[in-house]
């Protein structure tokens, strides 16, 4: 194999051992197909932060959630609606290579869309306060915003919990999401008060218009055919969000490129803007990424500004990190507040990439 085929395969192989218990379906088909040089082809030409398995499998996904009579949605526990029976390797193999043409169009024109709304509990977490009333109410700018649905965090209901049984229940709206706390009390790390969002602002090169039936299928096919509970929190986050979609602004492109028409369309409007970036800085290239930083440090200069990011220290080394080991692929939740020319660095906690655990540090 070429050098960059063998790349890949190593990759897939990791991936394999990463999702293995997690999604023991991909964890299969990603070991089967390592070895497969024609299957890995299919990713030839996509460039470098996309060249991953998860593209080529959401691609496959995507498929075969129009067409659930296929042999190999039978191994689907997202279609089947149970889990997979049997080895999935041979019958993908054998769609990809009989498929191979709308696969190599999907994984040559789409991204893969991976905003969770189950990070929107640890999104919630990391909001700057609103209260007392007078403070200005939040301007959302969310980085790899995807269908917008993690602007309308306000509108979800969320219940966080410790290990010693004690809760705190926010809202009462839909999806209903839920946060175990780890290493402090919730009551020290929960929210204590609602959240005042003035103005929704998502960015995204390839935005997903729920209107539209097959780009609602992009979505969906996205999540791993393994995780049924996401995706049915999803179909309810996307029911739930379908009648309020016009209050969000979706500019499409980079964050480096939008960033700064956003952060300014929050100060015209009065709002605080909160920029967000939840596990979408690894699909920039490094100089995006530095370009991305520079831009935020001088907008925080300029005025106040809160950033939020979720994201693996590894993948993203270029962020500002801090004491956290850059090593470490675990998700980090961290946040910047610029107020008045100052700049302060808080590390939240080590959290589950979806939402679901938090290890909250003593800060």
């Amino acid at each position: 194999m070429a050098e960059s085929t063998a790349d890949l395969a190593a990759l897939f192989d990791r991936f394999a051992d990463e999702i293995g218990r997690a999604a023991p379906t991909y964890g299969t088909i990603c070991r089967g197909v390592a070895t497969e040089a024609g299957v890995l082809s299919i990713l030839d030409g996509v460039p470098d932060p996309q060249r991953r398995p998860v593209l080529l499998l959401a691609a496959v996904h995507h498929l075969l959630l129009d067409a659930p009579d296929e042999p190999l949605a039978d191994h689907y526990p997202s279609i089947s609606g149970r889990p997979g029976d049997g080895d999935p390797v041979a019958a993908f193999i054998e769609f990809c290579g009989r498929r191979r043409a709308e696969i190599v169009e999907l994984v040559s024109s789409r991204s893969t869309q991976t905003n969770d709304v189950g990070r929107a509990t640890l999104v919630r977490i990391a909001l700057p306060s609103t209260d007392p009333p007078a403070r200005a109410p939040l301007g959302l700018i969310d980085l790899g915003t995807s269908a917008g649905l993690n602007l309308h965090l306000d509108r979800f209901s969320y219940r966080y919990h410790d290990e010693g049984g004690a809760e705190v229940v926010l809202g009462d709206g839909s999806p209903s999401l839920d946060c175990l706390v780890r290493g402090r009390s919730v009551s020290e790390v929960a929210p204590s008060s609602p959240v005042d969002i003035g103005l929704r602002i998502g960015i995204d090169p390839n935005p997903i218009d729920t209107s539209d039936p097959d780009q609602a299928r992009w979505l969906q096919a996205c999540v791993w055919a393994d995780q049924v509970e996401r995706l049915a929190r999803l179909q309810v986050a996307l029911d739930t969000v379908a009648g309020y979609r016009h209050e969000a602004l979706i500019l499409r492109g980079s964050g480096p490129d939008r960033l700064e028409e956003a952060v300014a369309e929050s100060r015209a409007a009065r709002c605080h803007p909160v920029v967000i970036n939840t596990w979408s800085f690894t699909y920039y290239e490094g100089p995006e990424r530095v370009r991305q930083l520079d831009m935020l440090d001088r907008l925080g200069a300029e005025g106040d500004l809160t950033w939020i990011f979720l994201e693996a220290p590894n993948e993203t080394p270029e962020l500002p990190w801090g004491a956290v080991d850059t090593s470490t692929s675990l998700s980090v939740l961290r946040r910047i507040d610029y107020r008045s020319g100052l700049r302060d660095e808080t590390t939240i906690g080590i959290a589950h990439p979806h939402g679901r655990w938090l290890d909250a540090m003593d800060r």
